[in-house]
């Protein structure tokens, strides 16, 4: 939390070390962890089409970007901003070790293709980050942005979809085995974006917040309603995922277009004026852009079955990552006291935004140009390796920084007729 961590600053003379750093903002170290996933996860494509890889690594692949990618950014979120939003204490050091060993292993176990135990290790991580903060939640002195219900809900798709994978995989039907892995792959995701994204995405278009004037029963209240809706949002998607498992993968791919388009224009506000684009900042833009992809994966997909894989790109690389590039951006410059950075169109962010959609198109290309299919596919690995090294060139340096100290101006005593020397 920023104000622990000035706090911290002030009553010492020297700097906190990295590692208290760290157990107070834990996205310090799960941040460059994911990225690093990020960049082994689609390298396993090239190497495999290079005859360095015994296996097809598709399965792998996708548990790495989900599982290790996503899931390092998402426990450097949630571990930061819950513990402020709740007003309480940060991570112990036990807590955050924990957490940072769990996620480690879970990691090295599915670049080494073991993928039921990498996935039992997945679910685990996310049972022991809801441990940790179910405490903190009993305690809290404040409470979270109601979109976090929707977090929470995805933290339970995540795991229950790799327990299921894990364990029960073969306990289950055809229909059964899809419901979970969709959890796994769609609904661990794309409920926190939902979820963080009525409260981020507001802050990063520089939309005021229209709760703000609300004190009182009213602001419970329409706390309350704001739950309930996001509650409601969560349910209907995770319901769509079953049916789609029995078959209806059309009508309820469009559903969950239309659901996530209503609710996120309700608590966003994301469709702006062509003057608010350009005015707002690369990350702005960059947040229009992915939840457009992000739609566009869900409404085009059902329509082209033999491209369907290739199309659920824009959803993953234009819509999750994309949105997830942009946020941790947001998270690291907030926490380090670099607001000045909000809105504007910074070279190497704006250049990384470009080539991740060049990276999408590239990727959706492959499917529908067959005798291009493997080069686009290494073409496309390489441009996301590009942009996770432009990326974190630019930005990751930042997370060694702290927030500056405002230290108060000592108030200086008025003399008053007393208080003079009439001699003088």
């Amino acid at each position: 939390m920023i104000e622990q961590l000035q706090r911290t600053i002030a009553m010492s003379e020297e700097k906190p070390g990295f590692v208290s750093l760290a157990c107070i903002e834990p996205f310090r170290v799960f941040f460059p962890l994911a990225l690093i996933m990020g960049v082994l996860g689609v390298c396993l494509w090239p190497l495999y089409y290079g005859g360095c890889l015994s296996y097809y690594p598709m399965l792998t692949h996708a548990r790495v970007m989900v599982e290790c990618f996503v899931g390092g950014f998402a426990l450097g979120f949630l571990t930061t901003a819950l513990p402020k939003m709740l007003g309480v204490s940060a991570l112990k050091g036990a807590e955050f070790c924990l957490l940072l060993l769990s996620y480690l292993a879970m990691c090295v176990v599915h670049l080494c293709g073991f993928l039921q135990l990498g996935d039992a290790l997945f679910s685990l991580t996310l049972v022991c980050l809801l441990g940790v903060m179910l405490p903190r939640f009993i305690a809290r002195k404040s409470s979270p942005a109601p979109g976090f219900v929707l977090a929470l809900l995805g933290l339970g798709c995540g795991a229950l979809g790799a327990g299921w994978s894990s364990f029960l995989t073969t306990d289950g039907g055809l229909q059964v085995n899809t419901f979970f892995l969709r959890l796994l792959y769609q609904g661990f995701i794309l409920l926190p974006i939902l979820g963080i994204g009525s409260f981020m995405f507001p802050m990063i278009l520089g939309k005021k917040d229209k709760y703000a004037g609300l004190t009182g029963a009213a602001e419970k209240r329409m706390w309350s309603i704001r739950a309930i809706e996001a509650l409601a949002v969560g349910i209907l998607l995770i319901t769509s995922y079953w049916i789609e498992s029995l078959g209806e993968t059309k009508v309820m791919s469009w559903s969950r277009a239309f659901i996530c388009f209503i609710y996120i224009t309700k608590e966003s506000g994301w469709i702006g004026k062509l003057g608010e684009l350009r005015a707002k900042g690369v990350m702005a833009f960059s947040i229009r852009a992915g939840i457009t992809c992000l739609l566009l994966g869900m409404l085009l997909s059902p329509v082209f079955p033999m491209q369907r894989i290739g199309l659920e790109h824009s959803l993953y690389i234009g819509g999750f990552g994309l949105i997830t590039m942009i946020v941790a951006t947001r998270v690291i410059f907030g926490h380090t006291g670099q607001g000045s950075k909000f809105q504007l169109w910074g070279k190497m962010l704006t250049i990384s935004a470009g080539l991740l959609l060049f990276t999408l198109a590239t990727r959706i290309s492959a499917d529908f140009l067959p005798a291009v299919r493997v080069s686009h596919h290494v073409y496309a690995a390489a441009c996301w390796v590009v942009v996770c090294i432009i990326w974190g060139v630019a930005i990751l340096p930042s997370i060694r920084k702290i927030p500056p100290v405002v230290r108060p101006k000592p108030t200086v005593k008025k003399k008053s007729v007393l208080d003079m020397d009439f001699r003088k």
